[in-house]
């Protein structure tokens, strides 16, 4: 288990953060905290891995002469990769 630590929020920040604890997008504060501190720190590992899914695709529409077709759904394919490594942070 991790270190508690003290965290003083700005009153606006801390209605955001609560809000969306009492509509049901996170189960508790501590949770919408640790989501925030993981977007900050993995942010910038998520758009390397986006930059070499789009390099791949290119590549392979060039490879293979890829129809429109493919190639949307090679898209829906990267963005429900994508979806599922933010779910994987929470």
């Amino acid at each position: 288990m991790g270190q508690k630590i003290l965290l003083n929020l700005p009153e606006k920040d801390l209605e955001k953060v609560e809000t969306l604890v009492k509509i049901g997008e996170f189960t508790s504060k501590t949770e919408v905290i640790r989501f925030a501190v993981k977007q900050l720190l993995y942010s910038e590992e998520r758009m390397k891995k986006f930059e070499e899914l789009t390099k791949e695709l290119q590549k392979q529409t060039k490879e293979r002469g890829m129809t429109r077709k493919e190639i949307e759904r090679e898209v829906e394919e990267a963005k429900e990769q994508t979806r599922k490594l933010i779910s994987q942070m929470r």
